[in-house]
């Protein structure tokens, strides 16, 4: 096994090579994982236990406003390297949460979740350049995956404003073409990736249809070499059995939804010739977040068996690159809701695991 540190020996001798071939240093470097099996955890202290799960890739949550407070950004610099040291292929979903007052945020008040990066101003495009800059520059040789934004069909996930749907998405385009020229520009190898939802024609409130978003996007960002990374939890979220659950998952083109149940409506979709990256290649694919409750009428063992059968889904998919489980543990926040989808049962006030539930076991089992 490529140890952390002999790859990043690789990345450097490539990054001399690239230094005396062009003007613009370039970092190179990407972490191959020797697996698609994945957790979502920022717990710097349970990195032994992600190991013993036979995970060999690790995603997080980064908010935007972090980077204003040093003593975070010190706490994520210990979480990556951390990550880095025991050899993980690191996702990072660079989230836009509100701050009062700043450009980069396309509201003055809170409104949702989280927001979309502000384009539609000069001083909005400007904030938005300075994150991606700091963030591509300072992570440059430890993230390999960066996911831009979160679930950017669902307005409650990516708020805007009352714009319409072209307006919507060429400003997520060019947010993402800010990020994605920062992030080459520092580490020509990492890929940058768009995230949805499931709903892939259904819509309705905040939801819009994926695949009408994403044939857009595509008219603007063809020519980059962006990814997708879907969500593809059980219909409803709180029954785990997504094969008898989900009668929106169908085997129709223009499915309703995609989820682990028809994974390669998605799949197959993404081999036609417009949608395929400039090389002429099938686009990088992650499942970047889904999760099984055990919180259901089955509890613990339908949440095992779910994840088993997501797990062999994922794995039989060639094109699916990572299988990100969500998550290492329950959260509070998530458990008001019904949501029980961690590995781990918390202690109900913070993300402090308690004991271990069935399916830790089974996804441990799971190759």
């Amino acid at each position: 096994m490529k140890s952390s540190h002999l790859k990043k020996l690789t990345a450097a001798i490539l990054s001399s090579a690239l230094v005396l071939a062009s003007s613009t240093p370039a970092w190179a470097f990407y972490n191959t994982p020797e697996s698609k099996k994945g957790i979502c955890s920022s717990h710097v202290d349970m990195v032994y236990d992600i190991q013993q799960l036979g995970c060999k890739q690790v995603t997080f949550q980064f908010n935007a406003s972090f980077l204003k407070d040093e003593q975070q950004m010190r706490a994520f610099d210990a979480m990556i390297d951390r990550f880095d040291t025991a050899d993980l292929t690191i996702t990072m979903g660079v989230m836009n949460d509100f701050q009062a007052g700043d450009p980069i945020c396309p509201t003055l008040t809170p409104t949702a979740n989280l927001y979309q990066y502000n384009t539609l101003t000069p001083e909005g495009i400007v904030r938005t350049q300075q994150v991606a800059e700091q963030l591509a520059s300072r992570y440059r040789d430890r993230v390999s995956n960066w996911v831009i934004g979160n679930e950017i069909n669902n307005t409650v996930w990516n708020y805007l404003g009352a714009v319409d749907t072209n307006t919507y998405v060429k400003a997520y385009a060019d947010g993402f073409r800010i990020f994605y020229n920062a992030i080459k520009a520092q580490n020509p190898d990492a890929r940058v990736f768009i995230p949805f939802d499931y709903n892939w024609t259904q819509q309705g409130g905040t939801t819009m249809p994926s695949k009408t978003l994403l044939e857009l996007l595509n008219t603007y960002l063809s020519d980059t070499d962006y990814g997708i990374a879907w969500h593809p939890y059980p219909e409803g979220l709180l029954n785990p059995d997504f094969l008898n659950a989900s009668p929106h998952a169908t085997e129709s083109p223009n499915s309703p939804i995609i989820n682990m149940k028809n994974l390669h409506v998605l799949t197959d979709y993404m081999q036609q010739g417009p949608m395929l990256s400039p090389s002429g290649a099938v686009r990088h694919l992650i499942l970047s977040e889904e999760g099984f409750n055990s919180a259901s009428a089955g509890g613990e063992a339908a949440q095992a068996v779910a994840i088993q059968q997501a797990w062999q889904l994922a794995q039989a998919n060639p094109y699916i690159e990572a299988f990100l489980l969500s998550r290492l543990v329950d959260a509070p926040a998530e458990l008001v809701q019904g949501y029980a989808f961690g590995l781990y049962n918390c202690d109900g006030v913070s993300e402090t695991p308690t004991t271990r539930k069935l399916a830790w076991n089974t996804y441990q089992m799971c190759q």
